[in-house]
């Protein structure tokens, strides 16, 4: 637009050559630490791409961002890697990316969608941990989730979210989103009995041998109905 002005009947283009390069430093647990040329438009994400990744005790809920001695800000990666939030960080030379190791951590197993190893950040809820995990199936029971615990460096436990057998699926997880969970908890969502606990099998001499609905109030003349259907029919 500034060269329009100056000339008449000009069409002006421009594009960016070469883009300037920063060099930043990747330490911590990470796959290759060391020193890294990076484009300047990069931020915390593209230098720890950059450093390999995060190793096996590498946390991913905390990513340090600092300019000398200053703390700039933390990440936590999990916002990316699950729930597609990036951050808006920018990293000019000599800025240090830090990633430090792992903090708590939690297996989560069972009717969950995402089964995995989730690493804790602060104090969280067991409701926390199933959102990380996807959330629980259609097929699992509430009801029946079982914790092997350790407690405080001594014995391993086994303890149970106190849900009523009569409870409300939305009583169930107003359970769940208060029970806390710890370092080391490894969570096991149950699924559903795999037979239907509303139901009469019908055999023998009948039209339609199986399985048949059950309703409250039933009688056995239901099932007679049935067998003068298959008397009929001879």
């Amino acid at each position: 637009d500034a060269l329009k002005q100056q000339y008449r009947n000009v069409q002006v283009a421009v594009t960016v050559a070469h883009l300037r390069s920063i060099r930043v430093f990747v330490v911590g647990d990470v796959q290759r630490p060391g020193a890294y040329d990076i484009s300047s438009l990069s931020s915390s994400l593209n230098a720890l791409y950059a450093g390999g990744g995060p190793t096996s005790v590498g946390s991913l809920r905390v990513l340090r961002h600092y300019r000398g001695n200053q703390l700039i800000g933390e990440i936590d990666l999990y916002d990316f890697l699950l729930h597609g939030v990036q951050s808006e960080d920018r990293l000019v030379a000599g800025d240090t990316v830090l990633v430090p190791p792992a903090g708590p951590q939690i297996a989560v197993y069972g009717s969950v969608k995402r089964p995995a190893i989730y690493e804790l950040k602060d104090r969280a809820t067991l409701a926390a941990v199933l959102d990380d995990a996807g959330g629980a199936t259609v097929a699992a029971e509430l009801g029946h989730i079982e914790i092997d615990r350790i407690s405080a460096n001594k014995e391993r436990e086994t303890v149970s979210v106190d849900v009523p057998a009569s409870s409300s699926p939305d009583n169930a997880r107003a359970n769940i989103a208060t029970f806390p969970v710890y370092d080391g908890d490894r969570v096991r969502v149950s699924p559903i009995l795999p037979y239907s606990q509303r139901v009469i099998y019908l055999q023998g001499h009948v039209a339609r041998p199986g399985s048949l609905a059950y309703s409250d109030g039933m009688h056995r003349s239901e099932e007679r109905r049935v067998g003068k259907e298959c008397r009929s029919r001879w």
